[in-house]
């Protein structure tokens, strides 16, 4: 018996340690070392693809690796493989049902079917790993292109309307008014030039390599866009208490100017208001923002909070879901003189 555990412990050593990022690179190394281990020229591992509808089937035969996908249960697919082969070890974990066959002579040794359980455990503890960290890595680009949808929103969508908005009043100018109409054609490229640089922004964030940390002047945004709303809507916007926390700028800068021009927006495009005032302030660990407006609200009267404007879709949904992601909170009144937007989100640090 202690020849036997010796003999597996030795025969363990050959597994691989680095199982690399994806099934397939994987599953060629681990064949390899079992083949090894087993003094084998052929080994087949056969499972159940959790997100799609075929088995695969990887196998190394006389040193050749490959790798196919077929459509059909694993019970079937295992019943053709099992004619070659002298072992068969259940691979089971939790993301992965599968099976192994390794290439024996003729009753093996008890030792031997010990060992195959043991990588058969090890492969199905790495697959695991492998696929949890994929669907991890799929759901993060989700989360992904539902942040750069908001901002797209948010921002250049916003921008965009209000564009078309004064290149319509340039078309009906441009006879009458000239110079007037030259002077607003003027403000909207420097509109223009302004979404050109955060779409520049956008893109430089989502290239495949090293992120590039580009400084986020947080008060210059908040005049530029105070001036884009004059100049777009016609809309006097007032902020209050400029003087932010230097931590706020630098970490939650861009978070809070989007939450900011979402909330002015809202009031601009849907209350239809003639002016808004941002407050903005920071205690309690927390900034808190502050938009009112004297237009005709939403189109509720009362009070709402975040859970509810979730829920209910009622409101300023889009706010609402960028509040969530940053584990904030929002209060919203609306009546038929205004509405009141209170949002307050988590710095992450004390002393604010």
């Amino acid at each position: 018996m202690q020849a036997a555990a010796d003999e597996i412990r030795t025969r363990l050593k050959r597994w691989p340690r680095g199982i690399g990022a994806e099934p397939r690179p994987f599953a060629e190394s681990a064949l390899e070392a079992t083949c090894a281990m087993f003094g084998s020229t052929a080994a087949m591992l056969a499972w159940e693809d959790p997100e799609e509808p075929w088995v695969v089937i990887a196998s190394r035969q006389d040193g050749v690796f490959s790798w196919r996908e077929e459509p059909g249960v694993l019970d079937t697919v295992c019943s053709s493989l099992r004619e070659a082969t002298r072992i068969e070890v259940a691979v089971d974990g939790e993301s992965i049902h599968g099976c192994m066959f390794i290439g024996t002579a003729p009753d093996p040794p008890e030792w031997m079917v010990i060992l195959a359980d043991i990588v058969g455990t090890l492969i199905a503890r790495d697959m695991d790993y492998l696929i949890s960290n994929r669907v991890a890595s799929r759901e993060a680009v989700h989360e992904e292109r539902l942040r750069v949808a908001r901002d797209l929103h948010d921002g250049l969508l916003q921008s965009f309307t209000g564009v078309v908005l004064q290149l319509e009043t340039v078309h009906d100018m441009i006879e009458n008014k000239p110079a007037d109409a030259q002077r607003m054609i003027t403000n909207v490229q420097g509109l223009i030039m302004a979404d050109q640089r955060d779409l520049r922004s956008y893109v430089e964030q989502l290239r495949p390599r090293r992120r590039i940390d580009v400084p986020f002047d947080f008060l210059s945004r908040l005049t530029e866009l105070r001036s884009r709303f004059v100049t777009q809507w016609g809309i006097q916007v007032t902020v209050e208490n400029e003087s932010i926390d230097p931590l706020v700028a630098q970490s939650l800068g861009p978070e809070t100017f989007r939450l900011i021009q979402e909330a002015v927006t809202n009031a601009a495009k849907h209350g239809s208001a003639s002016h808004i005032t941002v407050a903005l302030s920071t205690h309690d660990n927390r900034i808190w923002i502050l938009v009112v407006d004297d237009g005709h609200g939403f189109p509720f009267h009362g009070k709402l909070s975040l859970a509810e404007v979730r829920e209910s879709g009622v409101g300023p949904s889009m706010l609402a879901e960028r509040v969530a992601a940053l584990n904030g909170d929002l209060e919203l009144e609306s009546t038929g003189s205004g509405a009141r937007v209170q949002i307050s989100i988590p710095l992450g640090f004390s002393g604010a």
